[in-house]
C-alpha cells in the first residue's frame, strides 16, 4: 500500500543522490522490474549499475540516473525507507502508485502532480488523516486537502472544478 505524507519542503528533502549512493547494491542492477522502471522513466538501457546506455548522455554508471528513477529505485528496494515524492517527475507516477501495490511504501509530497499522471485506480492511506483514498479522483482532493491543511490556509480549488 502507498502511505501519503504531505508538507512543505525541508533540508534533506530531494537529496536522493546522497541517499541512493548511500544505500545503493550493484545486484539491484539485475532485476528485471529496476531495468524496467530506467529503460521508461529515462530511456536508458542497463547493462549493470556501471553501465548504463544513455541515448543522450552514452555510457553512464548508476550515479547519473535521474532522481525521479533513484527515488522510485529506493522505494522498491529498500521499502522501508520513506521518500520524497515531489522529487519524482509526473512520467513517475504510475511506477510509483504500481511498486505501492507490491510492498507497503511511504512517501511526502510538497506538491501537487498534474492530475492525468496519477492513475485512475490510485490507491493510498494518507498517514496524517488517516483517510484511504481508491481512485484518482479521491487521491487528487486529499492532496489537495493534506497540503492546504499543512500550509494553514483553506483550500484554494473549489472540488466542482476536479472532475
Amino acid at each position: 500500500m502507498l502511505y501519503v505524507t504531505t508538507g512543505e519542503f525541508e533540508p534533506f528533502d530531494g537529496d536522493i543522490d546522497n541517499v541512493f549512493y548511500g544505500n545503493f547494491d550493484e545486484e539491484w542492477f539485475a532485476i528485471d522490474f529496476i531495468k524496467q522502471m530506467v529503460l521508461e522513466i529515462d530511456k536508458s538501457e542497463v547493462v549493470s549499475a556501471y553501465c548504463i546506455n544513455s541515448p543522450i548522455l552514452g555510457p553512464i554508471t548508476f550515479e547519473r540516473l535521474s532522481g525521479g528513477v533513484k527515488t522510485l529505485i529506493m522505494l522498491y528496494c529498500m521499502p522501508e525507507m520513506k521518500q520524497w515524492a515531489s522529487a519524482c517527475g509526473e512520467n513517475c507516477m504510475g511506477l510509483l502508485f504500481q511498486i505501492g501495490t507490491m510492498h507497503d511504501i511511504h512517501v511526502k509530497f510538497s506538491h501537487i502532480p498534474e492530475r492525468e499522471s496519477i492513475p485512475e485506480d490510485a490507491c493510498a492511506i494518507f498517514e496524517d488523516t488517516g483517510t484511504t483514498v481508491k481512485n484518482r479522483h479521491e487521491f487528487m482532493l486529499e492532496l489537495i486537502y493534506d497540503l492546504n491543511r499543512t500550509r494553514r490556509r483553506e483550500p484554494c480549488l473549489e472540488i466542482s472544478n476536479l472532475d
